[in-house]
């Protein structure tokens, strides 16, 4: 079986593509790196330097324990009580640290056991995972620590990273995504833009616009088949697409 950190590098399949069709670098810098880090991808080229860029308080704190814990921290972590029940979930609820290994214990306990409305904080018990207990998926952590290692984090406004002079990893969330795309033709630096699109009359536009740089569309299927416009300045294996023949190609590679 393959060990994968707790938190993915972004979607499997998107950074496998990344990883298959990256430049020559020394320098790794991922503007956008709450929805998952590539840093936690473990097929990735080795950088000298890699920075991390974490908006989310809670998701920072996160990681920043994977990296640095402790034996004790890891030890205190694996013996919470990790069987889901309405009395425990009741009181992991209560928990109001916001750094450390309690943070992580409330953090994971909700994201196994507990269910919310889309677009909500608020976290209820899902009874439907009663007396399920995840705490095998804690050896991930070891992964997690090798992984980010070298990582430095940062938390700034993502623009404020772009551009910069290392290989960037563009995966803008929908509040960035129209400022980081509008940027792209100005950069000088190498850099891979990956930005969901609702079909490929979008990448269509994407390549007659921005015709001096490298438009290719996926599908990439995580928990539903997303479609992709991925933009890149160098030359990779990934075949630039062509406005008058084209159809959306599946499988990220």
């Amino acid at each position: 079986m393959t060990l994968k950190p707790l938190y993915g590098s972004m979607n499997s399949a998107l950074a496998k593509t990344i990883a298959m069709n990256n430049p020559s670098y020394s320098k790794i810098v991922e503007p956008f790196g709450n929805a998952g880090s590539y840093a936690l991808y473990p097929q990735k080229k080795p950088a000298k330097q890699h920075i991390v860029n974490i908006q989310d308080e809670e998701m920072l704190a996160i990681m920043q324990f994977a990296q640095s814990y402790s034996n004790s921290d890891f030890s205190t972590l694996k013996n919470e009580n990790w069987n889901s029940d309405e009395e425990t979930f009741n009181q992991v609820q209560t928990i109001s640290d916001l750094e450390g290994e309690k943070l992580v214990y409330k953090h994971l306990y909700n994201k196994w056991y507990g269910m919310s409305m889309a677009g909500s904080d608020d976290v209820s018990w899902n009874m439907l995972t009663l007396n399920q207990n995840s705490k095998n998926k804690l050896f991930a952590f070891p992964l997690m620590k090798a992984l980010l290692k070298p990582v430095e984090f940062q938390n700034v406004d993502p623009m404020s990273l772009i551009p910069s002079d290392g290989f960037m990893i563009l995966i803008p969330d929908t509040e960035n995504l129209d400022s980081t795309k509008s940027k792209l033709t100005s950069l000088s630096g190498q850099f891979f833009f990956a930005g969901k699109v609702s079909d490929g009359s979008q990448v269509i536009q994407d390549a007659q616009t921005m015709d001096n740089l490298n438009v290719h569309g996926q599908e990439v299927a995580s928990i539903m088949m997303n479609s992709y416009s991925m933009i890149t300045n160098y030359d990779s294996r990934l075949s630039k697409i062509d406005p008058a023949n084209y159809s959306m190609k599946g499988g990220g590679m």
